[in-house]
C-alpha cells in the first residue's frame, strides 16, 4: 500500500517570489468566489499595517498551536468558503492547511516571516493544546499559491529568521544521514533531493550572516532574498522529492522531544532543531562537523546547549526527557540506525560538556 511518504511532491502549485506582492494579494485571489483567512494576531497586525485586505474576507485570528480542536473549530466557522488564505508564521500555515485539506479545498500560502518551509509543504505538524507533538498530517492538495514579499518579511523578528536557518540547515544532515543509512538502490527523485540538501546547505553556510545583517540594518540584500527564499520553498522540496529519506531524522527527533519541556516552549521550532542537528552529529560521531557548525551557530545566534533552550536546571533529567521521546520505535532518530535512549543521552551530554579547539564562547 503506498504511504504518503513514498508520493513524490514538487511543491507549491505556484510560487512568486517578488518585492511588494503582498500588495497585490487581492488579484491573485480573484479567481476565487468565497476566500476566508486564517492568521494570528501578531500575524495579522503587521499584514495590515503593510497592505489591506478586502473587508468582505472573513478572517479568523488563531493564537494556539496547530491543533485537532483548532482545526475542527476553524473549519467549521469557514465552512462554505472555496480557498483558505493563510498569513502568519508555520503554525498558523499548518493550521490553515489542514483547515483547508478537512473543507477539500485549495489553500494560498502568506508566510509572514522565514521561520519553516511550511508555506510549500503539503503538511502539518499537530500538536495538542499543550503545545506538545502528537503527528504530521499529509495532504491531498499542495498549495494553490505560495507567494513571498522579502520587502515585508524584512521586517521580521531576527529570532525567526535564525529559526528558519536552524531548520533549513537539518534538511541535509538529516536527508544524508538516512540515505547514507539507507541498504540499497533507491529512486532517482532521492537523489535530486540530496543534491537540493546540499545547494540549500551551501546558501545558508555562504549567505546566512549577511541576510542575517540585512535584518539587523533594514537594507534589502540578494543575501536576505535567496536565505529567505532558500528557507520557505527550496527547503521543501527536499522533503518533497525525497520524501522518507528527505524528511525527518535525528534532530527533529530531538525537537520533539524538547516539547516535553515546558521550558522550551518559547523556544522556537528551528532553533529546537538546531541543537538536535548537534545531538545527532554527536549521537553519530562526527564531532568535527559539530565543531564547525559551533562556530556558524556562535555567529548567528543560534543555540549550542540546553542552557541556551532556556534549560538552565535538572539537566540529567530533561536530556531523559528528550532522549526518552527520541528514542521511540515510531520517531525519527531509528531512520538513521539503532540509537538507544542511552546512547542520546551521551550524545547530549557530549554537547553540553564540548569543548571545541577552536574558541566558542557560550
Amino acid at each position: 500500500m503506498i504511504q504518503p511518504e513514498d508520493i513524490v511532491r514538487s511543491g507549491p502549485n505556484q510560487f512568486i517570489s517578488q518585492k511588494g506582492i503582498y500588495h497585490e494579494l487581492d488579484s491573485l485571489v480573484s479567481a476565487f468566489q468565497s476566500p476566508a483567512v486564517v492568521t494570528g494576531y501578531d500575524s495579522y497586525q503587521a499584514f495590515s499595517q503593510y497592505t489591506k485586505l478586502p473587508p468582505e474576507w472573513p478572517v479568523i485570528q488563531h493564537k494556539g498551536y496547530s491543533s485537532p480542536n483548532a482545526v475542527t473549530w476553524i473549519a467549521e466557522e469557514l465552512n462554505g468558503s472555496d480557498v483558505i488564505i493563510g498569513i502568519g508564521g508555520g503554525t498558523i500555515l499548518d493550521t490553515a492547511k489542514s483547515v483547508a485539506d478537512a473543507l477539500q479545498i485549495e489553500v494560498i500560502m502568506v508566510p509572514t516571516i522565514p521561520g519553516t518551509c511550511a508555506a510549500s509543504t503539503p503538511l502539518s505538524v499537530i500538536y495538542d493544546e499543550k503545545g506538545n507533538f502528537m503527528r504530521v498530517d499529509y495532504h491531498k492538495r499542495s498549495s494553490y499559491l505560495t507567494v513571498i514579499d522579502h520587502t515585508f518579511l524584512l521586517s521580521s523578528p531576527l529570532s525567526y529568521l535564525q529559526s528558519g536557518i536552524g531548520d533549513t540547515l537539518a534538511k541535509w544532515y538529516e536527508a544524508e544521514a538516512i540515505i547514507r543509512n539507507t541498504k540499497g538502490a533507491l529512486p532517482l527523485m532521492v537523489h535530486a533531493a540530496l543534491k537540493q540538501a546540499v545547494y540549500v546547505r551551501d546558501i545558508l553556510l555562504s549567505h546566512s550572516e549577511e541576510a542575517v545583517n540585512s535584518l539587523k540594518t533594514g537594507q534589502l540584500s540578494q543575501a536576505f532574498a535567496d536565505v529567505t527564499d532558500a528557507i520557505i520553498t527550496l527547503a521543501g522540496t527536499v522533503g518533497g522529492y525525497g520524501g522518507r529519506y528527505g524528511r525527518m531524522a535525528g534532530a527533529h527527533a530531538v525537537h520533539n522531544g524538547l516539547t516535553f519541556i515546558e521550558e522550551t516552549h518559547h523556544v522556537l521550532h528551528g532553533q529546537k532543531v538546531a541543537y538536535g542537528i548537534l545531538v545527532q552529529l554527536a549521537a553519530e560521531n562526527r564531532m568535527s562537523e559539530v565543531e564547525e557548525l559551533l562556530e556558524l551557530y556562535q555567529t548567528l545566534g543560534l543555540p549550542k546547549n540546553m542552557r541556551d533552550l532556556g534549560i538552565t536546571t535538572q539537566l540529567d533529567e530533561a536530556a531523559f526527557t528528550v532522549a526518552n521521546h527520541a528514542a521511540r520505535k515510531d520517531e525519527t532518530f531509528c531512520l538513521i540506525g539503532d540509537y538507544t535512549k542511552e546512547k542520546i543521552i551521551d550524545a547530549i551530554q557530549i554537547i553540553e560538556t564540548f569543548q571545541p579547539k577552536k574558541t566558542v564562547h557560550t
